[in-house]
């Protein structure tokens, strides 16, 4: 069931409170865990892959529950709103935990399932994409979220560029603070639909059948692993960008930092028309010229020498990588069936949070062989130019005809 009506801008904002939130917490984990890890010496560099990014190996295989418990949830206040409360109280007492710096066993367990906390909110608040947005407005709303997207990553790298060196505490006090205030924001002034369309029968644990289902959705597949492609490459990267600074080019621990800045401004940049023209030439075309220019960029970015150079890449890193935030969700969401949003997109996200370690895994251990951060970049290069490959098979829907 589509809604007729489109969602307002004042709506779109209050909805973006909730990304800006979430890409707090996400910015933070990629940029800032790898230092602190420095903190743990006994962590080896192809373990802080694993930690130091957003998805969570500890979630992946339950993500697609927690997503199908939200379609099928009833309650006074919705079927997406208790999945927030839950998330967010559970990523926020986990950050405010790894600000004391524990020992490394209980450090360990708590860095591991953070992630897995957070996606708790985040599948069932991508859902509301589907609920609330019709198809050929998701690009425009997705280029609002995608602006709170890059905003929220913009306040945690700013936090830790300007405090990081003087108190880490601090910014992780920062980060969960910001997460509360923004995702609460989301959760009492968004209004879900009082009729949503829901899954006719009950969840059950069938493992063939619903594999057999899945069978089915050929393209939402396909689309799913193309985006697996992309992460296995940012996966490569994120986590070790602020090494790659301090190792590289020479920067201190806090000055790192600044080489998020410009990625992150260009992505804002990028977003707006990404969002416009793929409402009316469609999605699919625009993100894949989006992916085939990041996958060279990227390869580019691997031979900067000096911080000036390497700010310079960064910056057009970003106007590609508006493209991907603006677009990604989105398309996603038009290849789900409507009664199952929070169930796919969860799959979705567990497929994603299996394939970023992986390519956090696979840079670890380049990086390690070799002795040089460059080769996370050339790494990123070969996945996302594979990942754009993969999305040219997929049919994707168009918009309506104006």
């Amino acid at each position: 069931m589509t809604p007729q009506r489109p969602l307002s801008f004042r709506a779109s904002v209050v909805f973006g409170f909730g990304s800006f939130g979430a890409n707090v917490v996400y910015s933070f984990l990629n940029g800032a865990i790898g230092l602190y890890l420095l903190r743990y010496p006994a962590v080896p560099p192809w373990a802080v892959g694993l930690l130091a990014q957003e998805r969570s190996l500890a979630g992946a295989l339950v993500q697609p529950i927690v997503g199908a418990m939200s379609d099928r949830t009833r309650s006074r206040w919705g079927r997406r709103r208790p999945y927030f409360v839950l998330g967010v109280a559970l990523t926020a007492a986990s950050l405010l935990y790894l600000a004391g710096f524990p020992p490394i066993g209980p450090m360990l367990l708590v860095l591991a399932v953070n992630a897995f906390f957070l996606n708790v909110a985040v599948d069932p608040y991508v859902a509301l994409l589907a609920d609330l947005v019709p198809i050929d407005q998701r690009g425009r709303v997705g280029a609002v979220l995608a602006v709170f997207n890059m905003l929220g990553q913009i306040a945690a790298t700013l936090a830790a560029l300007v405090l990081w060196d003087r108190s880490p505490e601090l910014v992780f006090a920062i980060v969960a603070g910001a997460l509360v205030l923004s995702f609460g924001i989301t959760t009492v002034f968004i209004r879900e639909p009082a009729t949503p369309p829901r899954p006719t029968g009950p969840l059950r644990l069938d493992v063939g059948g619903y594999l057999r289902d899945l069978a089915g959705h050929r393209d939402l597949l396909v689309y799913i692993g193309a985006a697996s492609l992309y992460w296995m490459g940012t996966g490569g990267v994120l986590p070790y960008l602020t090494r790659f600074g301090v190792s590289a080019l020479g920067l201190s621990e806090g000055e790192a930092f600044q080489l998020l800045l410009p990625a992150l401004a260009g992505t804002i940049v990028g977003a707006i028309p990404a969002g416009y023209i793929a409402d009316r030439r469609g999605k699919k075309p625009v993100l894949a010229a989006g992916l085939f220019a990041y996958s060279l960029i990227a390869l580019a970015a691997s031979q900067v020498a000096t911080l000036p150079q390497a700010l310079a890449a960064m910056g057009v890193i970003g106007l590609a990588n508006g493209v991907w935030t603006t677009l990604a969700v989105p398309l996603l969401v038009d290849l789900v069936p409507a009664e199952r949003a929070a169930e796919m997109t969860g799959l979705g996200s567990a497929v994603w949070s299996l394939s970023q370690p992986v390519g956090a895994l696979v840079a670890g251990v380049l990086i390690a062989s070799l002795d040089s951060y460059r080769v996370s970049f050339v790494g990123a290069a070969v996945f996302i130019f594979l990942s754009f490959a993969l999305l040219l098979l997929v049919r994707a829907p168009r918009p309506p005809s104006r």
